[in-house]
């Protein structure tokens, strides 16, 4: 008798696994923002990243941490 895992299919029909590392687009996607976005965030040290020779690549504790950060940060008013 055998197991097998259910493994989505990401872009290009390669599989995706829990990344220890996020592209700036994986960042994008997951928090629903845009690329840009995600690079003002970087430049700002709001959210952390490291180097792997010219790529940016956002480490998934950090991606946690600054998701924490946002939802423990206190309220803005309401527009109306």
């Amino acid at each position: 008798m055998s197991t097998s895992a259910h493994t989505d299919l990401g872009s290009g029909g390669h599989p995706m696994t829990a990344s220890i590392l996020l592209t700036p687009e994986q960042a994008a996607a997951s928090l629903a923002i845009g690329r840009t976005k995600v690079f003002e965030l970087l430049r700002s040290g709001e959210l952390e990243s490291v180097r792997i020779g010219s790529c940016r690549r956002i480490p998934s504790e950090a991606f946690k941490d600054f998701v924490l950060r946002l939802r423990h940060r206190a309220p803005e008013p309401e527009i109306l």
